[in-house]
């Protein structure tokens, strides 16, 4: 059965950012928000109307959001080495897993085309 509580009774613990958190987090937004402004531009010089919304949304959500880390960051700062420390050891064996997975879907592509020009 579904319930629902009152607002009041809603539990929103803030959660703290370390200072690496913060700088990956925003580089994603970075990456998001040059992303909407590609979505854009390329949707105002094809005359697409719903390109250039989207991507104006977008943009706006993520300036929202950007905001909302910079509060979050400056308002329960988390200054703690260790978590630093496991924050950045899971990027670089996440970005090393993504750079073997990329590299096999590559390496299969090329074997590919490759064979479909042998046997051509």
């Amino acid at each position: 059965m579904l319930t629902f509580r009152p607002i009041n009774q809603v539990s929103m613990a803030q959660k703290c950012l370390t200072k690496k958190q913060f700088w990956i987090q925003m580089a994603m937004v970075a990456f998001w928000e040059l992303y909407s402004v590609w979505w854009v531009v390329n949707g105002i010089m094809q005359k697409r109307t719903a390109y250039w919304i989207m991507g104006a949304v977008l943009g706006l959500l993520y300036l929202v959001f950007a905001g909302y880390l910079i509060y979050q960051r400056r308002r329960y700062p988390l200054n703690d080495e260790e978590l630093d420390k496991q924050v950045g050891e899971n990027l670089k064996s996440g970005m090393t897993g993504v750079g073997i997975t990329f590299g096999i879907i590559t390496v299969g592509f090329l074997i590919a085309f490759g064979l479909a020009a042998l046997l051509k």
